[in-house]
């Protein structure tokens, strides 16, 4: 959950996905400016698509060692699944991709914050994700 991982083939798995999608063309900068380094926290742009990617090793923390994730906002600035392996075709294609039930191809529509969902579970998911207050 949110990334955090004892496995260090994890992180090199993420590792390696910003350092194709940089060598891909994306423009990567560091998240949190001054304060943390691109090598952890990193923010990449490309074609309207936006990605975080957390490649942190923890030192301190006597739990997770590490925290391994990949975030992907489409140009409609809603979720995309991320490809395991850096795949820009893949992430374009994730456009048309249900977040809930992983259909393809299929025309999809925000619900709550920035979720994807395709015309078949967007009640349920609504029902779910958008009770009294959820966006206050």
């Amino acid at each position: 959950m949110f990334g955090f991982t004892n496995d260090v083939e994890e992180l090199n798995r993420v590792i390696k996905f910003r350092e194709d999608a940089i060598a891909d063309g994306w423009t990567c900068e560091p998240t949190y400016g001054k304060f943390e380094s691109v090598d952890s926290a990193s923010s990449l742009t490309k074609n309207g698509f936006t990605m975080l990617i957390l490649t942190r090793t923890n030192k301190d923390r006597a739990k997770w060692k590490y925290e391994a994730e990949v975030s992907i906002w489409g140009t409609d600035k809603l979720a995309i699944e991320p490809p395991k392996v850096y795949d820009y075709d893949a992430i374009v294609k994730g456009l048309r991709v249900c977040g809930f039930c992983g259909a393809k191809d299929v025309a999809t529509a925000r619900v709550a914050f920035a979720n994807r969902c395709c015309a078949n579970c967007l009640s349920e998911a609504r029902k779910r994700l958008e009770t009294a207050g959820w966006c206050d």
